[in-house]
């Protein structure tokens, strides 16, 4: 647990921003369901000339469960506004997940170097660590995976001693998982199977069936949220409108679903699980199943019991990313489950050959190669200037807002951004943010629209400060401190977008106004990301 917390809260504020930590995060600090585009938009826009919002419409999220966004807006209530807030959740699940694994390996193994092992795996786990210090989802759900798993092997040790307080809290978990992410629907295949094949008598028991309602009761926000949005718009969220092929013309482009496919997925287990653990995992796998066709008929069905549990829940996760994909974050599902079966296949090194010490030496030295394979978290991770940038901002804003309080056109928006810049103490100026529209949405979000809205600062991109002005005139800007942010084609941008308009306004201000970068901001191999400048109209 301490070589786990070291890598996973080691610098954890100053990583890089990756992928799309601000698309959770922005939408986390004040629970709003709202990505700032219009290709991918939300009930809060579609509901723009109502005046107020439809009730359902806070029950989720147009294209994900509501629970990790309720809990990372707790720990923004409690701890602050800050990127080492928001990947904490992440954190704290991970860590919860090692324990977790190290419990459900007690009720497995007898030995304690077995025991061990898979935790230990999983702290140096280089996709884990990843994903446990990432403002993701997929760590959050790794630790009520297992904590359902922990609650299946409870209700296996006495199963008709069992109490109803333990389906229950199997029920809760189960229900909690599908409250995070509609991939947690594998566990439910691999429950069912596994009680058909080794546990039948438990269908007679009414208390699985309070614990599969007390699952769904958990997970009816959700059902409702969808009811009302397909009486509405005639589809369901984005996930389940993806899976039923439903017509989408509110969502023009699913940036949930850009990616990577299926067919990626050997190459990106490559770059996120090391060669030996890649091997040593593929002869694990195979072992079990000899195992299991071994075992076929014995009269103690206890351990061929647990090889095909974890047999199945390696099928199932599979079988899931055929149809979500092959992206980093999700293949850290594969994690803790084919750390149980390497520890399988070892347990029974270590027993066959209980005199020899050449196993333990080889497992050892698997786990030092495995330390050394993570720590390029730590020494290749590209900087991209965006942790930088948003230092800087929070150097010259020192937590104040401008005079001059960001206006939406959209009167829910609207209110949420008054709402909030009202709580923030005035810095007796009027101030203001113009981007660069290349930006990647992630990062946009996380350094500009979250200002815009939860800061009391102005941001807007060139395009829209360009038609202000010409709409209103300079006038309109008199005396207020102007940050304009050019980002160079280094850093994190829009792949889908090209507008020059940015590189025109810099060439705008350096010829006719004749201003110098305030600020340049450089990362990976010393190349400039950011450029700011600084003016006044």
């Amino acid at each position: 647990m301490i070589l786990g917390a070291v890598l996973r809260f080691w610098g954890l504020g100053a990583q890089e921003f990756y992928h799309d930590e601000g698309l959770y995060a922005f939408r986390s600090i004040g629970y709003l369901d709202y990505l700032q585009n219009d290709d991918q938009s939300t009930p809060i826009q579609w509901f723009a000339g109502s005046d107020s919002m439809p009730f359902w419409t806070s029950f989720s999220f147009h294209d994900a469960p509501p629970l990790f966004f309720i809990v990372q807006n707790i720990f923004f209530r409690i701890f602050g506004e800050s990127l080492f807030t928001a990947r904490l959740p992440s954190v704290i699940s991970g860590l919860l997940s090692i324990y977790l694994l190290y419990l459900i390996s007690k009720k497995i193994f007898k030995k304690e170097i077995a025991v061990f092992f898979a935790p230990l795996l999983l702290s140096v786990s280089l996709v884990h660590v990843w994903i446990s210090r990432s403002s993701l989802l997929e760590s959050f759900q790794i630790f009520l995976v297992l904590l359902s798993i922990y609650y299946f092997f409870r209700l296996l040790e006495k199963p008709v001693l069992n109490s109803l307080k333990d389906y229950l809290l199997f029920g809760l978990t189960l229900g909690l998982n599908f409250l995070t992410k509609y991939t947690g629907v594998f566990l439910v295949l691999v429950y069912g199977l596994y009680f058909l094949f080794f546990r039948k008598e438990i269908y007679k028991r009414r208390e699985l069936y309070f614990a599969l309602a007390l699952a769904a009761i958990m997970f009816l926000p959700v059902i409702v949220y969808n009811f009302y949005l397909y009486k509405i718009t005639g589809h369901f969220d984005l996930q389940f409108s993806y899976l039923f092929s439903q017509e989408t013309p509110e969502w023009r482009l699913s940036l949930g679903k850009l990616q990577d496919p299926f067919s990626e997925i050997f190459s990106n287990l490559q770059l996120m699980y090391s060669i030996p653990f890649l091997l040593i995992f593929s002869v694990s796998v195979l072992h079990l199943i000899y195992k299991i066709f071994r075992l076929r008929g014995a009269k103690d069905s206890r351990e061929s019991g647990i090889l095909v549990f974890w047999l199945l829940n390696f099928i199932f996760i599979t079988l899931i990313l055929v149809a979500a994909g092959s992206a980093f974050r999700f293949i850290a599902l594969y994690a803790p489950v084919a750390a149980m079966i390497i520890a399988l296949f070892l347990n029974d090194l270590f027993s066959r050959f209980s005199k020899e010490p050449f196993f333990k030496i080889l497992a050892a030295v698997f786990i030092i190669y495995e330390l050394f394979f993570v720590s390029d978290i730590f020494t290749s991770f590209p900087d991209f200037g965006i942790v930088k940038l948003g230092r800087y901002f929070n150097s010259e804003f020192r937590n104040f807002r401008s005079l001059a309080i960001p206006v939406s056109s959209n009167p829910h928006l609207n209110k949420i951004i008054k709402d909030n810049a009202l709580r923030i103490p005035e810095s007796g100026k009027s101030f203001l943010i113009v981007y660069d529209g290349n930006v990647g949405l992630s990062p946009r979000l996380w350094l500009f629209t979250r200002r815009n809205f939860y800061h009391g600062i102005p941001a807007f991109s060139v395009d829209q400060f360009k038609n202000f002005l010409k709409a209103g005139g300079t006038e309109q800007y008199k005396d207020y401190d102007i940050y304009f942010v050019k980002a160079s084609g280094n850093t994190y941008l829009n792949p889908l977008l090209s507008n020059p308009t940015a590189g025109e306004f810099e060439l705008f201000l350096k010829n006719e106004l004749g201003l110098s970068p305030a600020k340049m901001i450089y990362g990976y191999d010393n190349l400039l990301m950011f450029t700011v400048y600084k003016f006044s109209l």
